[in-house]
């Protein structure tokens, strides 16, 4: 069976021919200087980098064949290494065919590629026809190799050749290839900077110095083709379609015309003016971006082609004029103009990496600056109140807010950059969809929505595994058989939407499918017959809240399990990691019609650091507490005769619906409600999903307020989120209401 491939993967595998004639070429001289001296430890690590390299980039465009062919060539440089061979003739010669066997195979393969059809489904079968040929060439290595030997004793034969088994069989297993699939960004990525430093920094000055330093010029065409076959390499690693094959091709093409361009430039011996240099240093600048943003795995929108027409202008002026009249028209206003303009574009892309935890302390810093603004609020009502200079009082009060002013910029300019799009989330979804869809005869589509929507760095990290859970879940137990689908007059192929948008300071994440939707009954009678509720409280619950059900830790509607499982199966863990991010999850469905799961996300979050927010600060039982404003829907005064009490707990009557109140000291106190007050103050919540109300002693004022996080056993009280400092220095609790409904 042999490797074949098809017209769209052409030019991979030209650029694997091209290195590897590369290799082949330094492989010989090498061979040549090795039969000299043996010795050189040097020389035996170039000639070991170039047959991995060969061994590789063959691995990559599955030529098993050559791979096999360059590990017995490995097998013989370690043997010389490691002295358990002699240098001889021999040992030379049979390295040296296999140099040529390469070179002659590669030679043909290109002549095939250049026949094969673009315009039709092509295939092209990458091996040599002949196997024979490869065993006599492994024959002969092994000939030589072993006539070269020097044998300790007799079993060292059977155990080298076990060892090299060994070998073989880890270089071909899948724990290898993924390891190398791994390994070769990084050494892309990383090789890339290093050589873009180098023309930025020392070769495109020494062409400014001297515009016909024909060296320098050779080198920036020598590192722009080992990074175009570099990056073809790193290309076939990538998953088709994705995100990150469309940036690298877009990065090949610019690195190809550039090289084109350059080819020119040495061929025609073309000075290199200041044009030209101008023009290096603006396609260096934007490569850079590109490997920038595939370091950080955010793909921005690089997609200049003023970039790419400013390098075809250079080569279509080369082609189509004289040398001295290309000196004449490179240094025409017009050019400069157009050199400045791709530059200006150029450089809104320009970006540059930050640690993560620089962002952190920067944001720490803020937080505090935040606490001292309060304390400026609070001396300021104090010496008005208090030493009764309204004067210095009024002044204190102007710059508290020009202080509030530069710290709200601050937060917002280091929130904006901790800022990245959901598409590196999104994007690994639709391999999910497809998986499910192979393994059990569905037919489905997933549709992504709002990819550009940005949410803080480490909600990105975080909201990944939840979503794949859901993704799997309506994709498993969501959508139904084809012959099903059809039975119920829907499309034979199920449709999932993966969506997200921002509104306000949220970000909402949808989950939607057209299948066959969740029984709200089904789930009642599951939940009863598990003994998670009575019979009598399912009858008191609203559609919303059976819909909830599927949120209990350990419920389950799936028929059976499964690899992939059915909706429900982990559905808690789900939420209680969206929970812990300071979001929220809830369920539309309708039977037949299909299943909605909008998870709703704050735009930024504090993990590593503290968080800024805004809150009311209220009073219970002489402690005192802050409610962050975005849980809150209102606060009212009512009377007590309006709270009226049913199993034991208390509901009342708001804009005709009935819902839930509670003491809040009787919440975190387990106190007597305060009897001797008939008005009371209540503070109307919402966990996302329902409303409920609390009895508060005292509405204070409302404040910004940093949220310091508590540790250790502190940090496990169910309905305390954290803490926090006022103005005047006291410590007080922040309340989590999405807590607070469980413990009422």
């Amino acid at each position: 069976m042999f490797s074949r491939i098809y017209s769209e993967d052409i030019d991979i595998v030209k650029m694997f021919i091209n290195e590897c004639k590369e290799c082949l070429e330094d492989l010989k001289k090498d061979m040549l200087k090795l039969e000299v001296n043996s010795e050189d430890i040097d020389l035996l690590s170039h000639l070991f980098r170039r047959t991995q390299k060969i061994k590789r980039e063959s691995s990559f465009v599955g030529l098993s064949g050559i791979v096999r062919l360059t590990y017995e060539v490995e097998c013989i440089l370690k043997a010389i290494k490691d002295k358990r061979v002699a240098v001889d003739t021999e040992l030379i010669d049979g390295v040296l065919l296999y140099i040529d066997f390469l070179d002659t195979y590669t030679t043909g393969l290109l002549e095939r590629l250049m026949k094969l059809d673009s315009n039709v489904d092509s295939r092209l079968y990458l091996e040599y026809e002949d196997q024979q040929d490869e065993k006599q060439l492994v024959a002969t290595l092994r000939q030589a190799y072993e006539s070269c030997e020097i044998r300790d004793d007799e079993n060292s034969k059977d155990q080298k050749e076990i060892i090299e088994d060994q070998n073989l069989e880890v270089l071909q297993s899948e724990v290898f290839n993924k390891g190398l699939t791994g390994g070769i960004k990084d050494q892309f990525l990383y090789e890339s900077m290093e050589n873009f430093d180098k023309i930025e920094h020392d070769l495109l000055v020494r062409l400014d110095v001297n515009d016909d330093d024909q060296v320098a010029i050779s080198e920036i065409c020598r590192i722009m083709h080992s990074t175009k076959a570099s990056a073809g390499i790193y290309l076939a690693t990538v998953p088709h379609q994705s995100q990150e094959q469309l940036a690298l091709k877009k990065f090949s093409e610019v690195v190809h015309t550039f090289e084109n361009l350059l080819d020119l430039i040495r061929d025609k011996k073309v000075p290199f003016d200041h044009d030209l240099i101008d023009l290096s240093f603006l396609v260096v600048d934007y490569l850079k971006s590109f490997i920038n943003s595939f370091f950080s795995e955010e793909f921005l929108n690089l997609q200049n082609n003023d970039i790419l027409d400013g390098i075809k202008e250079h080569i279509s002026q080369i082609q189509s004029t004289s040398q001295d009249a290309l000196s004449k028209a490179a240094s025409t206003q017009l050019k400069l103009e157009k050199v400045d303009e791709v530059k200006s574009k150029s450089s809104i892309n320009q970006s540059i990496r930050v640690n993560q935890e620089k962002i952190d302390k920067m944001m720490n810093m803020v937080s505090e600056l935040f606490i001292a603004k309060n304390s400026f609020t609070y001396i300021s009502t104090k010496l008005n109140l208090e030493y009764a200079v309204p004067a210095i009082s009024k002044e204190m009060k102007h710059f508290e807010e020009y202080l509030n002013s530069i710290s709200e910029e601050l937060q917002n300019a280091i929130m904006s950059i901790r800022m990245v799009e959901i598409k590196t989330v999104f994007q690994r979804m639709p391999r999910v969809v497809r998986d499910i869809a192979q393994s059990t005869g569905k037919k489905m589509e997933l549709r992504l929505e709002g990819e550009d929507t940005e949410l803080d760095k480490t909600i990105i990290e975080q909201i990944g595994d939840p979503l794949v859970h859901l993704i799997r879940n309506a994709a498993d137990h969501g959508i139904e058989l084809p012959h099903v689908r059809l039975s119920k007059g829907k499309p034979e192929i199920g449709r999932i939407v993966l969506r997200a948008y921002s509104n306000s300071k949220y970000v909402f994440i949808e989950i939607e499918d057209d299948g066959k939707g969740i029984d709200a009954e089904e789930l009642k009678e599951k939940a009863i017959e598990k003994g998670f509720i009575t019979r009598a409280e399912a009858e008191r619950m609203t559609r919303s809240q059976l819909l909830n059900l599927i949120f209990l830790p350990g419920f389950s509607t799936a028929k059976q399990i499964t690899e992939i499982s059915g909706r429900g199966v982990g559905m808690d863990i789900v939420k209680s990691n969206i929970v812990s991010i300071n979001g929220n999850i809830k369920i539309e469905s309708e039977v037949d019609q299909g299943t909605k799961m909008i998870i709703q996300l704050p735009l930024s979050l504090a993990v590593t650091r503290d968080l800024i927010s805004r809150g009311l600060i209220v009073e219970a039982a002489n402690e005192t507490y802050i409610i962050p404003l975005k849980y809150i829907v209102g606060s009212v005064k009512i009377n007590r005769s309006n709270i009226h009490k049913y199993d034991d707990k208390c509901f009342m009557h708001l804009r005709g619906d009935i819902i839930r109140i509670e003491w809040l000291s009787k919440v975190f106190m387990s106190g007597e409600r305060d009897v001797g007050k008939e008005e009371l103050n209540v503070v109307i919540l919402s966990n996302g999903v329902e409303n409920f109300a609390i009895v508060v002693d005292k509405l204070k004022n409302e404040q910004e307020f940093v949220v310091k996080t508590l540790d250790g056993h502190l940090a496990s009280i169910p309905g305390i989120s954290g803490s926090t400092l006022l103005g005047n220095g006291q410590v007080v609790l922040i309340v989590n209401p999405i807590d607070l409904l469980q413990l009422m």
